[in-house]
């Protein structure tokens, strides 16, 4: 029994039915996506998205038309269903942010075999529940939107249009246009011009756009020094790893309770090896290294220890100054502080673009937004080879549309302000 005491399922319906249909159209989703697993979006890529967009819209206005007198249209379309139906979404996007995502394409044995995996809650837009509750508040959307229309039209509509249908815009896009986002990979080399990439699985795609690689560079930042365990291999200590930043030579650190002279430093060297011991040289060609001379002191040794430490490269082996039979300064991969690739980028249209792309920093041209996404790693700062991650959505005008449209009635809001009635 709700507040009037009416039974429930008993028209009108509320808050509690409600809070019945959402749950059971989520359970509904769970069924299937045990039953099923997750949906696979290859099944959905255009035309057949855009034939149920369409059949969508069509429906609900054909509901509107000839039904709008029914109860359930109208329960549809008003607060009883609409909060119910958020709320159930609500935690469903609570959860999708909690539970980590996995890529489309990962198979079975990459997804942990739980309660979560189960659900589908690894894959979660693609999961039947996603689905059917975010297309319940879909319809409830639609509804709202042409209950409206039934009215006398005032100026303060425009507000309430722009950011209704706004949303459904954006809402709509994005579900239909999911099943056609394309994500490839591509690899350049400096000098060379390419226009095949990979997909998901691999296979090779031919593409409308070509990529020049003009010139990629790398910058790190300055190598650090630590004390690692020989056997393990770990830096200590193992539960605060300390570490220092080469700050230029005749400085002085200390690591675990030894004292570290900086001796020299050659920024380009190669690392040589004798029947005992490691040394550097200069070396000005590729493949060069960084490599530090240092002297390692305490007061339990008896003698320091000086040596040379170097983190190697594709052409050299790293090399490590031994404290005694357990510990050595040992000197760990540079972090890379920024990756750029100058290229030309050329369409099948004959559109050209010249430009620098860097993480955070992409090139979009025709249907495509090109990423910096990786380089040749096994080369390190001397990589000759880019990669890039190029992403096509092509219902993404509709999403931007949907959004714009969200913000500007907002703001028709803010300036009409809120309306006052007179008492």
């Amino acid at each position: 029994m709700n507040k009037t005491n009416k039974p429930v399922w008993e028209q009108p319906w509320g808050y509690i039915e409600g809070f019945y249909v959402a749950f059971g159209i989520a359970l509904s989703g769970f069924l299937l996506q045990i039953i099923y697993g997750n949906l696979q979006l290859s099944g959905f890529q255009y035309p057949v998205n855009l034939i149920i967009g369409l059949v969508f819209i069509v429906t609900l206005v054909l509901c509107h038309l000839f039904f709008k007198r029914s109860s359930i249209v109208r329960w549809l379309s008003s607060v009883y269903s609409t909060v119910p139906a958020i709320t159930v979404l609500l935690g469903i996007v609570i959860i999708l942010g909690i539970v980590p995502q996995f890529v489309s394409h990962a198979t079975h044995h990459d997804i942990p075999r739980n309660l979560a995996g189960l659900f589908g809650w690894y894959q979660m837009t693609t999961s039947w529940t996603f689905i059917f509750v975010s297309y319940f508040n879909l319809i409830i959307l639609g509804f709202t939107i042409l209950k409206r229309t039934r009215r006398k039209f005032t100026w303060r509509d425009i507000g309430f249009y722009l950011n209704h249908v706004g949303l459904f815009l954006a809402f709509m896009g994005g579900m239909l246009g999911s099943a056609d986002v394309s994500r490839l990979r591509m690899s350049v080399t400096e000098g060379n011009l390419e226009w095949r990439a990979e997909d998901e699985r691999k296979n090779i795609i031919e593409l409308p756009i070509a990529i020049q690689l003009d010139t990629f560079m790398i910058e790190e930042y300055p190598p650090k020094l630590m004390i690692v365990d020989l056997e393990s291999g770990k830096v200590l200590p193992e539960n605060k790893p300390a570490s220092y930043l080469f700050e230029g030579e005749n400085k002085s650190t200390k690591l675990l309770g030894y004292n570290i002279d900086i001796l020299s430093h050659l920024p380009n060297a190669a690392i040589m090896r004798d029947s005992v011991n490691s040394f550097a040289v200069p070396y000005h060609s590729e493949g060069a290294t960084h490599a530090i001379k240092v002297r390692v002191s305490h007061e339990e040794m008896k003698d320091p220890v000086v040596g040379w430490v170097s983190n190697g490269s594709y052409m050299f082996p790293h090399s490590v100054a031994y404290i005694n039979e357990k510990l050595a300064v040992a000197m760990p991969m540079q972090e890379v502080k920024k990756y750029t690739s100058h290229v030309h980028v050329f369409t099948e249209k004959g559109q050209s673009k010249e430009a620098v792309i860097e993480v955070n920093t992409p090139l979009s041209i025709a249907s495509w937004t090109i990423y910096q996404l990786s380089y040749d790693e096994s080369k390190g700062k001397y990589s000759e080879t880019s990669v890039f991650e190029l992403v096509s959505d092509p219902w993404l005008p509709i999403v931007y549309t949907g959004i714009i449209m969200l913000l500007a009635g907002s703001f028709y809001l803010f300036i009409v302000g809120p309306k006052i009635k007179k008492s």
